[in-house]
């Protein structure tokens, strides 16, 4: 920690401009987040080398699953930055937050710069964001994604938002935005019954696929309808024009970013309105019967430079044996690749599960970066690079 703590205070040292105001920012924690271990460690080694580095903290605990999303949405306190101090849920909070303060205009939403302090049990996306911080130490990871917030460095991220297609007029109900994936099917339901099996220690991982393997309530059969539209890099089917937006006092009080400024780009922007796409948004209907499905963003996996933005929607086995249930769990646990039977690079989905999944006497659930939401017909749309995110030096260089 010296190291860091040193690299800190010489961020703390530069002079400040006098026109300008120290930085502040505002961190979302989640106290219940790695075992109720997140607020010691967010205290021990990640806040203080924010306060080195000359940074105003504020702290805002949650009290309840899902609150930091609606923290979020009524926040007005001015901050430079959101810092989320958890895993995957807490992150799809705060970013659904900030969606939804914003109406979802991408414009305001990018200017809020949003970090991670990867304080939970899971944490995709900042492995993306920190070049496989799961492979240090754990003290060494929350210095990491805490410099990162020091030094300012940041990089756009693609979202989902995902909404049902059926709403309730008494009581609608507003999309859900995501960083990573989402998930349903048997391997997402075992995974979410892993706590109960504390008593096997570090082995509850592995315990879990041997206990769960054979029992009927998991989703052992994810039917439904599908569409898709394939991706599209913009065409004048898909292209919108930006427009700068207007922000009301509290809006600019509360968006102000310390990120320095990029020179802007010489390269011509392309006109997208005269790029004809005849298959843009063109939907493609299949039905599937699987074990597992799950959307991923490409902040967890990455396409390739050139390709188009999309998402992946990749479909498990539609059936598969007990000693294969295992088996993949296993693999799954050691963080191996998943064992995929198709996959399907998309633009905007469509799921419709069949009456006979929804009715089922018990409920079943998606996960959205680990956090449950009930089965129903959805709409996930992808929302490529529109929101920002601290990251480390060398993912900067390489999206750049």
């Amino acid at each position: 920690m010296r190291r860091y703590c040193e690299d800190a205070v010489r961020y703390g040292d530069m002079p400040l401009p006098t026109q300008l105001k120290p930085r502040h920012v505002t961190v979302i924690l989640n106290p219940a987040a790695n075992k109720r271990k997140a607020k010691d460690l967010l205290e021990k080694y990640c806040e203080p080398l924010l306060h080195l580095a000359g940074i105003a903290v504020t702290i805002v605990q949650t009290e309840s699953e899902g609150q930091a999303r609606s923290l979020v949405e009524k926040y007005n306190t001015q901050t430079d930055a959101l810092i989320v101090a958890g895993g995957d849920g807490t992150l799809t909070d705060v970013v659904t937050g900030v969606m939804r303060r914003c109406n979802a205009d991408i414009n305001i939403v990018k200017k809020c710069p949003i970090g991670i302090l990867p304080l939970g049990q899971t944490n995709k996306v900042a492995n993306s964001l920190f070049n496989g911080y799961a492979d240090l130490p754990e003290i060494h990871a929350m210095a990491e994604a805490t410099m990162a917030i020091v030094r300012g460095t940041t990089k756009l991220v693609d979202t989902i938002r995902i909404e049902p297609l059926e709403q309730n007029t008494e009581n609608s109900i507003k999309p859900v935005y995501a960083i990573g994936s989402m998930e349903w099917g048997a391997w997402r339901d075992a995974y979410t019954n892993m706590n109960k099996y504390w008593y096997w220690g570090s082995l509850r991982r592995y315990a879990t696929y041997v206990f769960n393997g054979y029992k009927n309530d998991l989703s052992w059969d994810c039917k439904a309808d599908l569409q898709y539209s394939d991706p599209c890099s913009g065409c004048s089917r898909c292209w919108q024009k930006q427009q700068s937006s207007h922000l009301t006092s509290n809006d600019r009080r509360w968006w102000h970013s310390f990120i320095p400024q990029r020179n802007p780009s010489t390269a011509p922007e392309i006109d997208y309105s005269n790029v004809i796409n005849e298959s843009c948004g063109t939907l493609h209907a299949i039905p599937i019967s699987t074990t597992q499905l799950e959307i991923v963003t490409s902040n967890i996996e990455p396409n390739s430079p050139e390709a188009a933005p999309m998402i992946h929607l990749h479909l498990g086995p539609a059936n598969i044996s007990y000693l294969d249930f295992v088996k993949e769990g296993w693999r799954r646990a050691n963080g191996n690749k998943k064992s995929v039977e198709r996959t399907i690079d998309a633009k905007e989905i469509e799921l419709r599960p069949h009456e006979s999944v929804i009715k089922e006497e018990q409920t079943k659930m998606f996960s959205i970066d680990n956090e449950d939401f009930e089965v129903k017909s959805i709409r996930v749309k992808l929302l490529p690079k529109s929101v920002t995110m601290f990251c480390a030096q060398s993912v900067n260089n390489a999206v750049s």
